[in-house]
């Protein structure tokens, strides 16, 4: 088994931060910031998984049609949401220097990769808008993914921005993580993910 370095992780108040994901030494970049509480609202039952891939020239149409036929409701929260996903694109391809990207946003209500993990893509974009943040280990957890008692967990806040190395970049670097255990909570999340487009096979 791959036994992973301890991450070094920057977290900062500003966007800038997220462009350290570029040093060999880190394995998460952390933007903190606040999100509308707003964005709470846009949860909902009816609504279905966005999951797209589209040049980062032609997103801001795309995925409004997208959020539509999903179900998102019209208005100044949607606006806002599709805003802030095309900001967070922008920013993530000029860092990444790419120009396709896969997107995928979804209401969370269960364990969804509920494992401790390293992604096998280049790097992710995670943001939650809504609900409990997704869970990082740090410090000596960190060096092992199949840990059954992991210590040094975090936890990134509601609108927190992370850019999480995978094992596509660096085998030894990656980001371990998962999503908060919320199965039988009662808790919902409304997260979105964004990654360089996919190879085709």
């Amino acid at each position: 088994m791959m036994m992973l370095q301890f991450p070094r992780v920057l977290i900062a108040g500003n966007a800038g931060s997220l462009a350290a994901i570029r040093d060999p030494d880190i394995s998460i970049a952390i933007w903190e910031r606040t999100v509308q509480p707003a964005f709470a609202g846009l949860l909902s039952s009816r609504l279905l998984p966005i999951q797209m891939t589209s040049d980062i020239g032609d997103l801001a149409a795309a995925l409004t049609h997208a959020t539509q036929a999903a179900g998102y409701p019209a208005g100044g929260i949607r606006a806002a949401l599709e805003a802030d996903i095309v900001d967070l694109a922008s920013r993530f391809a000029s860092i990444m220097r790419i120009d396709r990207l896969d997107i995928r946003l979804d209401r969370i209500t269960g364990d969804a990769c509920r494992k401790f993990h390293a992604d096998y893509v280049l790097a992710r974009l995670i943001t939650t808008y809504a609900g409990r943040g997704t869970q990082w280990l740090d410090g000596e957890s960190a060096g092992n993914c199949d840990c059954a008692a992991p210590h040094d967990v975090r936890e990134m806040r509601a609108g927190d921005v992370a850019i999480l190395k995978g094992r596509n970049w660096d085998e030894e670097r990656a980001a371990i993580h998962r999503s908060p255990p919320i199965a039988g909570t009662g808790e919902e999340r409304l997260l979105l993910t964004i990654s360089p487009e996919r190879p085709a096979n």
